[in-house]
Parts: structure tokens; sequence; C-alpha cells
């Protein structure tokens, strides 16, 4: 490139933050560490409702910005002789405490300047990561409300039939199901992308994460689970995304992998969610069909359930070509 052609920082920048990103999903220690801030923000964290949430109308930066300031000229007090000594010291000490406290004042500025400036642009990438029109993606996109939790009668019937470890649930919920299986004795984790579900696990002790579900799968590597289980989000996605998390959760499952679907038929949604869901989510003789036309055994197994009355459990088969 010639030295004279303009840099392309939005460019440059994009690729920069989607590198850190991939690195902080591939990287085990920084994912622990996020885990632990998690579990004590989940610790400390009030109630959705509670009045100690509902008092707190400031926003944080505005809060921060407020606080970050400090006065270099200290009180010297009114009684005579300690006046004449405090105000000799502070005299002697003032331009170091000022030029200690500009400089603080300077750099507590600038940080939330660039908060602000982070927010903004985190606000533009959520809003660039959404689906183009070209893709033909189905109007209810995003306004289906999330699928309920699972029941016990499901979340029995899950950890039944899951395999051999180390075991990804999608999405984790609060915990449910994860906590099923590892009380099985199976090392699994979840995956949410709704914050507010996530808390109710890590109080728990649960291994759940938050971020984008089919992101986390697309960074996983490949061949490291036995068990994939798909759930909850799932119900409400469109094809086109279905067909990417299949592929990817053949491709990180081992040679004797398992996966798991749990959802409800679209076709038993009420009026309001039939329309607003059309388009979104596939029923489990869907699901069937897609997972042996790559070359898994996929059967039904029935569930006695409101909402889920068939999970689809595929097994990789027995003799399967190299592509």
């Amino acid at each position: 490139m010639n030295r004279s052609d303009p840099v392309d920082t939005k460019r440059v920048g994009v690729e920069i933050e989607a590198k850190a990103e991939n690195r902080r999903r591939q990287d085990q220690e920084i994912a622990r560490l996020e885990r632990e801030v998690a579990q004590v923000w989940a610790d400390i964290s009030p109630a959705r409702n509670s009045p100690e949430t509902a008092s707190d109308e400031n926003p944080l930066l505005d809060q921060i910005a407020n606080q970050a300031a400090l006065d270099p000229h200290v009180p010297i007090g009114s009684r005579r002789g300690l006046r004449s000594i405090k105000w000799a010291i502070r005299k002697l000490t003032y331009w170091y405490i000022r030029f200690l406290s500009d400089q603080f004042n300077v750099f507590a500025g600038m940080l939330v300047r660039h908060l602000r400036n982070l927010e903004t642009r985190l606000g533009r990438l959520e809003d660039a990561a959404g689906y183009p029109v070209a893709q033909s993606v189905p109007a209810g996109f995003g306004i289906l409300d999330n699928p309920p939790e699972p029941s016990a009668t499901v979340v029995s019937h899950v950890a039944g039939f899951a395999s051999s470890g180390p075991c990804l649930v999608i999405s984790g919920g609060e915990g449910d199901i994860v906590e099923a299986i590892g009380n099985r004795g199976v090392l699994s984790h979840g995956v949410e992308q709704e914050p507010d579900r996530v808390l109710a696990g890590l109080k728990r002790q649960l291994d759940i994460r938050t971020g984008d579900v089919l992101a986390h799968l697309l960074d996983a590597e490949d061949e490291s689970f036995g068990t994939i289980v798909l759930t909850g989000v799932v119900e409400t996605l469109p094809l086109a995304n279905l067909l990417e998390m299949v592929d990817q959760a053949s491709r990180k499952l081992d040679k004797t992998g398992r996966i798991i679907v749990a959802v409800a038929d679209p076709a038993s949604r009420g009026r309001v969610d039939a329309e607003l869901g059309s388009g979104l989510g596939i029923s489990p003789i869907t699901w069937r069909h897609l997972l042996q036309g790559i070359g898994f055994d996929a059967r039904l197994e029935p569930c006695p359930d409101s909402r889920i009355a068939e999970i689809v459990v595929a097994q990789r088969a027995t003799k399967q070509s190299d592509p």
C-alpha cells in the first residue's frame, strides 16, 4: 500500500475488535475471569423489581461524571494557631496537589467520554449485526417472546438422553438442563442471550455464559463436545440460522457425539404467536430430517410435556464417509 493512501481507520478498528472478541471467546482464562465477574455481579445485584433498582434513576456514567473531581483547596479551619500551620502546609503542597488533581480530573473526564463513545459504538455494532433485508428474514424475527423455561419433565428427559461430555446447552436459560446434566457427572455449560436469565443460574454456581449462541458455537473448537443440546431460543430463529447451527453442531461434536433437540412444534402455537412467529423455528420432525441429511441416526422420543411432546435424539451414524 502506498504511504500516501489514507488508512481506513473504521475497517482497521472493526478488524481489531473482531480479533479481540474472537480471542475473548476462545481464551479459557478470559472466560474464567468473565464468569467470576458475572458470578460476583449476580451475588450483589438486586432483584429486577426491587426498590433499590427502582430508585436508581441516574445512569451509571452520569454518576461517575458527577463524582470525578478532586478539590485541592483543603479546609484550614478557624483557630488562629492551627490555621497558620495548615495554611503554610497547604501553600507548600498546593502546586503538587493541584498538579495531581488536574491530571486526575482530565483522566476521569476522558475516561467518561471514552465510555460514552464506546457505548455509542457498541450500539452501532449491534445495529450493524442485524440481518439485512436481502436475507429475507421473517418479519416477526426478534418480536416473538422467548420460550419459557423447560419443565421438570423435559429437563429430566434431556438429561437422560445426554451422552458423554463435555456438553453444550443452547440456550442455557436459567440453567435447569445444565444442572441436571452436571448432576449425572457430565461436564456441561450453557450459553444464554438474555442476561436476566443468566443471573438465576449463576447464583446457583452454574456455568452459564452470556453471548450470541451461534457465535459461541462458531468459535468452539471442532470435535470438542460429546453432547450438544439445542433448545430455548432456537425455537425463534429463522431457517438460515438453524441450518448454520446444524452444520456447526455437527463440526463441534466428536466422532461419537450426540445432538439433542428439545423444541415445541410451531404448529401448536396460539394465533398471535403463530402469526408473529411465521417462518421462525421448525418442528421436531423437521429437525430429525435435517440431522438425518447430514449423516446422523436421528429418532423422535416421546415426552409427556404440554409444550414439548417430542425430543429429537441424533447420534452419529456408525459408518460415515468423509467429505
